[in-house]
């Protein structure tokens, strides 16, 4: 950085009185120089600061939403209770109106099961740390009954090896094990205040064997020490239609 130990000789040079200098020829002059010298000053001072930039709030560019591709039912594999049942007799993706948070209306993609016969449809990518997040409804039952199968291991069968995200009316969210898989607390389900028919929103957090829920932006609690403690991903037909939407996963590192 410039130093800057000469300013006071100089300003003591400019305003000593009785040396050979010569008097200014106005008080406006003096003046005039004092801030020139002094804006110098301040301005050499300056020029070594460095200005650190907040950082960037990095975007939200990790978050996926499955129902946006065209190819959503290639990454995913039906399995029905009732062998011979096509996919396309219980899956669909149907687009419907939606508002948004400034109150406008966008198209997006839903995804409608019917409930029967009983089965599911399942990821054909394992996960292990990740997120996944939906939003769901029961538009003809108030005591729909559906979930989503975390972890999910071994072979397809009614009911596979995996940890369940229940979301059975009307309680909502207990989270327990199926077949032979463990974890530990199970959670119960609770009510919520938005009726069935409503749209609930729901988001999932795996990491390390452990699972986080929130469930309309309130936290159900967590569970620990699952087993399996990485697997598919599945969306039950449990005997009732329920609808999908807004399905994303995110990776945790």
């Amino acid at each position: 950085m410039t130093s800057h130990s000469g300013l006071p000789h100089l300003l003591r040079r400019i305003a000593r009185p009785g040396t050979s200098q010569p008097r200014p020829r106005s008080g406006k002059f003096f003046a005039a120089l004092i801030v020139a010298v002094l804006s110098g000053a301040m301005v050499a001072g300056q020029e070594d600061v460095t200005v650190e930039e907040e950082p960037a709030k990095k975007p939200d560019d990790h978050k996926t939403f499955l129902l946006a591709s065209p190819k959503f039912f290639e990454s995913w594999e039906h399995y029905s209770a009732e062998q011979g049942t096509q996919r396309v007799d219980v899956w669909r993706i149907i687009p419907e109106k939606a508002v948004t948070e400034n109150n406008g209306e966008t198209i997006e993609n839903v995804l409608i099961c019917t409930g029967k016969p009983f089965g599911y449809l399942r990821s054909k990518e394992v996960y292990e740390n990740c997120q996944i997040g939906l939003q769901w409804r029961f538009p003809k039952d108030d005591n729909g009954n559906s979930g989503v199968l975390v972890y999910v291991d071994g072979k397809d069968e009614i009911w596979p090896k995996s940890i369940q995200v229940q979301l059975h009316r009307p309680k909502v969210g207990g989270v327990f094990p199926m077949k032979d898989a463990t974890c530990d607390p199970h959670l119960p389900g609770k009510m919520l205040e938005k009726p069935a028919t409503e749209w609930n929103s729901c988001i999932i957090t795996c990491r390390d064997g452990t699972i986080a829920l929130e469930i309309n932006g309130q936290d159900f609690g967590v569970v620990k020490g699952c087993m399996p403690a990485k697997g598919f991903i599945a969306l039950q037909s449990e005997g009732a239609e329920v609808h999908f939407r807004q399905i994303w996963r995110r990776p945790l590192k």
